[in-house]
């Protein structure tokens, strides 16, 4: 089965939240099958950082679905916008 790799930013609920606390809450409850492939801290401006987060999954219908209500729980997170979606 192929597997799919979407990369997510991730904006925290506030500007001094710790990117590894998020980091963490991110990781803590991922849909069954869906991965941390990579991770990064991108500079916005200003001072503010987003955390780039590449998720790795099975290509199956509804999982990318799932990761984004499940995203959308985590209380750390202020918004996150869909970047990419890869087929592997």
């Amino acid at each position: 089965m192929a597997k799919v790799l979407m990369v997510v930013r991730i904006l925290p609920k506030d500007s001094d939240t710790n990117l590894d606390d998020l980091a963490k809450a991110v990781a803590a409850n991922l849909p069954n099958g869906v991965t941390i492939s990579e991770k990064k801290v991108e500079e916005i401006g200003f001072g503010l950082k987003a955390l780039v987060v590449g998720f790795l999954m099975p290509e199956v219908d509804g999982i990318g679905e799932a990761l984004e209500q499940y995203l959308s729980t985590v209380e750390l997170i202020g918004e996150f916008d869909v970047q990419s979606v890869t087929r592997i």
